[in-house]
């Protein structure tokens, strides 16, 4: 599958798995207000277009996994979001996560970080993954009193 469509009168679908496809953009999604998981792994996106998800305002969970994205972006209207899977990018700055706050899980092993930064401001992290980066500096861990 490269091309998400067909899908116009799903309005009610509250589960998308669309994972190990040929997927190069995220379209077609913004009237699927009732989705709560979206799972879009080993696709081959390269970015989140702005305004391309805004319509998924009960999204908990979105899994963008071993994809092509190179900027954190388009995620800013997510503010149900609890679970951010974007790890296997090619990620090399963590930025436009302030409208999450009800994020609990981050996912953002094997990308290109070198610097841990701008996730103080993500009170309800429990979980946050960070293997097989570059990493050389972190910041603001310390106001995450519910990282486990």
């Amino acid at each position: 599958m490269q091309k998400i469509e067909g899908i116009e009168n799903c309005t009610e679908l509250v589960e998308l798995e669309l994972y190990d496809n040929r997927i190069k953009k995220l379209e077609n999604l913004n009237h699927l207000q009732n989705l709560v998981i979206l799972d879009m792994a080993f696709n081959v996106i390269k970015e989140v277009t702005p305004g391309s998800l805004d319509g998924l305002v009960n999204l908990k969970k979105l899994y963008l996994s071993a994809n092509k994205i190179k900027k954190i972006q388009g995620l800013e209207n997510l503010k149900a979001l609890e679970c951010l899977d974007i790890g296997d990018n090619k990620i090399r700055k963590i930025e436009n996560l302030e409208n999450l706050t009800n994020l609990t899980e981050l996912h953002l092993a094997k990308n290109k970080l070198q610097v841990i930064e701008n996730i103080g401001h993500l009170k309800k992290l429990y979980m946050l993954t960070l293997q097989a980066n570059f990493i050389e500096e972190i910041t603001g861990l310390e106001e995450l009193v519910n990282l486990e």
